[in-house]
């Protein structure tokens, strides 16, 4: 589907309410050239995504230099078009002060990938760059951590294990990553990394309606998964 300025804002007021069709409008001219092979799902989990990444950034009531630093190297990762990059900066500069909640965007973005944890779990690698951008990880930081957990339905307690788990060269961390535990046979633990694994394949991606540069960036969270599940291969002299 080809999009134009007004198809985007139509579109976003329509899936994620009024919020949705001031930022379209306003930005919509800037993906004509630079992402028309952007489908509606993808549109939606553009400014969803900037729409977190903000209201995390602002969480502890200012946006330093750090966490915008954190941003654009999120967006460098993604390999946006010039055109692409301003219109996310421009989702990020109105999202940050509008009057809607980090749930608010939170529960949009889970809708719209269907709620896989695997795509969760990258989206919520991004938010923890952002938090952590300054140094340390503020209450309010925390508690959108802990809003995307629910919002994604991940297990519980995943944030707590990522915020303690440190470097999946570590045992214990590499078991959290994979959601294991040391007592798991080998057979248990091999099948829940392929189960993973087969989360991120490219299929399953696409089916849930991730853009080609969410998918790239997707692709660092497998290799976490590779890196836990070799570190307890080695351990275990599988």
């Amino acid at each position: 589907m080809t999009w134009t300025g007004k198809i985007i804002g139509g579109v976003l007021g329509s899936f994620i309410g009024p919020w949705g069709t001031a930022i379209g409008i306003g930005i919509g001219h800037q993906f004509d050239k630079g992402a028309s092979r952007v489908q509606e799902a993808g549109m939606v989990m553009q400014v969803a995504f900037f729409g977190c990444l903000a209201k995390m950034a602002k969480a502890d009531g200012s946006i330093t230099k750090e966490e915008i630093n954190a941003v654009e190297q999120i967006i460098a990762r993604l390999g946006y078009t010039p055109n692409m990059r301003a219109a996310a900066i421009e989702i990020f500069r109105k999202a940050k002060d509008d009057s809607h909640t980090a749930a608010d965007y939170l529960n949009q973005l889970a809708s719209v990938i269907r709620f896989n944890p695997q795509i969760g779990m990258t989206f919520i690698a991004a938010l923890h760059a952002v938090a952590q951008a300054d140094g340390s990880i503020h209450p309010n930081e925390r508690e959108i951590l802990l809003q995307a957990e629910r919002a994604f339905r991940l297990r519980s307690g995943t944030i707590d294990a990522l915020l303690g788990g440190g470097r999946t060269n570590n045992l214990d961390g590499a078991y959290k990553v994979l959601e294991c535990a040391p007592g798991m046979s080998d057979a248990e633990i091999k099948k829940i990394y392929r189960q993973k694994c087969i989360g991120f394949h490219p299929d399953k991606l696409a089916s849930k309606g991730l853009p080609q540069e969410f998918m790239e960036y997707a692709n660092g969270q497998l290799a976490k998964i590779n890196e836990a599940y070799d570190t307890i291969k080695k351990a275990r002299a599988l």
